[in-house]
């Protein structure tokens, strides 16, 4: 056997005769003459010796020890008759690679603890190896810093054998987020020799916040996973969520309970002092545009897809962040490089996030593993979805248009619709994707005017507009300090958003909007945009 000629292996020089595999040579086992030795289990072969540094993830007994090691980037088995080291030490180890049942081991002959600092080996390999975007963009190079920090602590878990729980918006742009990063991950993990299967849990939640609910479900999760299965705390991940005051006790929940979590969200944080929002102090880490100066412009699966090329330098899908972009829509130039770069029409990509948005809506808290990844492949079954979607589109407005009230006020298009009334219930488009129809129906022809449109039900009120001349977040505000027993709570952008309430102040909920609406403006507001 020739020497190879490896350079991202370490290999030295061949045993002699006198070398460990003579022991075999009586027995059934392969002999391996002239065995290469190597320090890296990335990429070891059968019949080599490796000679160097490992931890150890796992332990297993009774019977012979069969260790889980890692050298930051793979992982392999290493057996041995009986050791006293355990998970989380790191060792010097030499041994005969050998195949059992098609699966690589480590024979082990000699082990020892290492003085080796494996966290400066580990630190290294965490750092992200593709640290450019897909596009130029000067709000991605302001972002820069945090998103490689985000990339090498995900990194990080990775390598750690650390499990990763993804909580994204059930929505179009929040599932793109999820399956991003999910994908990246899932690459990353394969590729050093970790099964996805028992260290990624992606799940989607139904609100733009980090409800009580999907904590207590994580934490569930993350119970079972460090009590049954001897897992390590899982690392969470909030995506398309996760930056308002809504979520600020879910986020003092995980705290309590000693979970790592990191945000990555597009909606307004509402406060933000001296560089942080309500919420920063129970995250290891928040990207936020609005922590940069930006808007809502840069979705959160634009954020997800540039930070999942970073978490996996293989990582690649152009359609999604674009997407995501058209879904939430996104009006900023990266979206039209987004959607260059895909190199499918725009016509396309509405299709799939009408697809997904339909898809997402059936399975409400399934994660639609595989099924979302389809609509990027399967172009039948896309215009499949959207011809479904259109029929029960035109009997939507049908039921709603006519019974559409509207007025000018003040230069501005202000129009509502009873939502319980006048929609179908229980079914798709739901009556947010309803109400979206309808003002974009009103819009056209209006590009230059502000044009607000809001339906209800007996207790919340959706809102839609074309220029933030009235933000739901200032709403809220106003309505909590003029009907405080109203209980007025919600969330969402400056032009979109939802406002709940105790049903008895409806009537009087809208009547504020309207003298808001009177109050607004409408010359200053363009002046300051």
């Amino acid at each position: 056997m020739e020497k190879q000629n490896d350079n991202s292996r370490n290999t030295s020089r061949k045993f002699n005769d006198h070398d460990r595999t003579r022991k075999f040579e009586n027995s059934e086992r392969p002999v391996y003459k002239d065995p290469v030795i190597t320090n890296k289990i990335n990429g070891i072969r059968e019949g080599e010796y490796f000679n160097g540094v490992a931890k150890i993830l796992r332990k297993v007994k009774p019977g012979p020890v069969i260790f889980t090691l890692s050298d930051g980037l793979s992982t392999i088995d290493g057996v041995i008759k009986d050791s006293e080291y355990d998970v989380d030490n790191v060792v010097d180890i030499k041994g005969l690679v050998t195949e059992r049942a098609g699966k690589l081991q480590i024979e082990i002959e000699y082990i020892t603890k290492s003085s080796t600092d494996f966290n400066k080996i580990i630190e290294e390999l965490s750092k992200p190896v593709r640290t450019t975007f897909s596009i130029k963009s000067e709000r991605y190079e302001k972002m820069k810093t945090r998103f490689m920090d985000i990339a090498k602590r995900i990194r990080r878990a990775i390598i750690d054998n650390e499990p990763i729980i993804i909580r994204h918006h059930n929505d179009s742009d929040g599932i793109n987020a999820g399956i991003a990063i999910e994908l990246a991950c899932q690459k990353m993990m394969e590729k050093i020799g970790i099964n996805p299967s028992y260290n990624l849990y992606r799940s989607p939640s139904m609100a733009p916040f980090y409800e009580t609910s999907d904590v207590f479900r994580d934490l569930t999760l993350s119970k079972r996973l460090t009590e049954e299965h001897d897992q390590k705390k899982p690392l969470i991940l909030v995506l398309d969520s996760g930056s308002t005051p809504e979520d600020i006790f879910s986020f003092k929940i995980m705290k309590t309970m000693n979970h790592e979590c990191i945000v990555v969200d597009h909606h307004n944080p509402v406060i933000i002092e001296k560089g942080k929002t309500t919420v920063c102090d129970y995250l290891s880490y928040h990207l936020n545009p609005y922590l940069f100066g930006f808007d809502n412009q840069t979705s959160a699966g634009m954020l997800c897809y540039e930070l999942a090329r970073m978490i996996n330098e293989e990582f690649e899908n152009p359609s999604m962040p674009a997407v995501a972009a058209i879904s939430d829509r996104c009006t900023i130039r990266e979206t039209d490089d987004y959607v260059k770069n895909s190199k499918k029409s725009l016509d396309e990509l509405k299709k799939v996030g009408i697809a997904i948005d339909f898809i997402a809506y059936n399975l409400r808290f399934e994660s639609g593993e595989g099924v979302f990844e389809e609509l990027y492949t399967n172009y039948p079954l896309v215009e499949l979805i959207n011809e479904e979607v259109r029929k029960d589109v035109e009997k939507q407005l049908q039921s709603t248009m006519p019974y559409l009230r509207t007025q000018e006020i003040d230069g501005i298009t202000f129009s509502h619709i009873d939502l319980e009334k006048y929609t179908l219930r229980f079914t798709y488009p739901t009556p947010g994707k309803v109400l979206g129809m309808i003002h974009d129906t009103i819009a056209l022809g209006k590009e230059h005017s502000p044009v607000i449109t809001i339906g209800y039900v007996s207790d919340m009120i959706i809102i839609r507009a074309t220029q933030p001349v009235l933000p739901v977040q200032k709403l809220i505000k106003v309505l909590r300090e003029k009907i405080p027993e109203a209980n007025v709570d919600g969330g969402g952008h400056e032009m979109a958003g939802t406002i709940k309430f105790v049903p008895a102040h409806l009537t009087r909920i809208i009547e504020i909007i309207k003298e808001e609406l009177k109050n607004v403006k409408y010359a200053e507001t363009l002046h300051g945009q």
